[in-house]
């Protein structure tokens, strides 16, 4: 009777989907392909090229934001994870992008 309920939940278990978690590299990938695929961010960025792209931190409520760089100003993006409804992948939305700030790069560019 144990054995046969036994071999009746490993039956069950291996019937399940796997939901394995994505490595740390794909699930940055699925944020840097929601960040340079959005309109929203290559308008405020006046649809110039961008230089610099880099995760700056993620809040407490679990949103991301990352900071696009270009030679003109830079941006904050800010990600919000979208889990799957069924085993699969987190992808991400844009949830706001700041205005156009001026570039880092100023100051170096200038010899000052």
């Amino acid at each position: 009777m144990k054995y046969g309920l036994l071999a009746s939940l490993i039956t069950l278990g291996l019937a399940v989907p796997a939901s394995a978690a994505l490595s740390g590299f794909y699930d940055a990938s699925e944020q840097v392909q929601a960040v340079v695929g959005s309109d929203k961010v290559s308008f405020a960025m006046g649809g110039r090229a961008f230089d610099t792209l880099e995760q700056v931190r993620t809040r407490d409520n679990g949103q991301i934001e990352w900071r696009v760089q270009n030679s003109e100003c830079y941006v904050i993006v800010t990600l919000t994870p979208v889990p799957p409804a069924e085993p699969g992948k987190t992808t991400y939305e844009v949830a706001n992008v700041s205005a156009c700030e001026g570039s880092d790069l100023e100051g170096a560019e200038s010899g000052f």
